[in-house]
């Protein structure tokens, strides 16, 4: 009896924490918007996908981490935003309660700079998913960008792969 009880009681906090989830994306553009209007603007309609997260840096990012099991009503987590830059650096930490009817959580960034970002998941100082997407300068990159010839002609590595 008591052998069952410790398995039933081991299970329990086994299947405690929260799970992971999957990440859903959707942009807008609210340059034109007041800020009433983006402020009451919600989006529903998300594309679930981990690949291929390229944005502009006018792009308002709309997020969306949806849950697999509810992890709670009440349950806190902690979602940063970082940036890369000779490793990643933080630039946002909010604290985030679980949408009930839903059990997601939901943000948006504006006005991102050109960069490759990571966005984390984490609960009770444990990071339980993250992702990393890519604002892209409006021109793009191009083979006749400025930068391309100075890197063939730099001789300090450091100046040279730091463009």
């Amino acid at each position: 009896m008591i052998r069952i009880l410790f398995l039933v009681l081991f299970a329990f906090f086994v299947n405690c924490g929260p799970s992971s989830g999957e990440f859903g994306w959707a942009t807008t553009q609210d340059e034109d918007k007041s800020i009433l209007e983006r402020e009451l603007y919600m989006v529903t309609d998300f594309k679930m996908t981990r690949a291929n997260l390229i944005f502009a840096p006018s792009d308002t990012i709309h997020y969306i981490y949806t849950f697999s099991r509810h992890p709670g009503e009440l349950t806190e987590f902690i979602v940063t935003l970082e940036k890369e830059s000779l490793g990643f650096v933080e630039i946002d930490l909010k604290r985030k309660l679980v949408e009930a009817e839903t059990s997601s959580i939901k943000d948006r960034f504006i006005r991102l700079s050109p960069g490759k970002y990571r966005l984390q998941v984490a609960y009770e100082q444990e990071v339980i998913d993250s992702i990393e997407f890519d604002v892209l300068p409006e021109e793009g990159y191009s083979l006749e960008s400025p930068n391309i010839d100075k890197d063939k002609e730099e001789k300090d590595d450091i100046i040279k792969y730091s463009r």
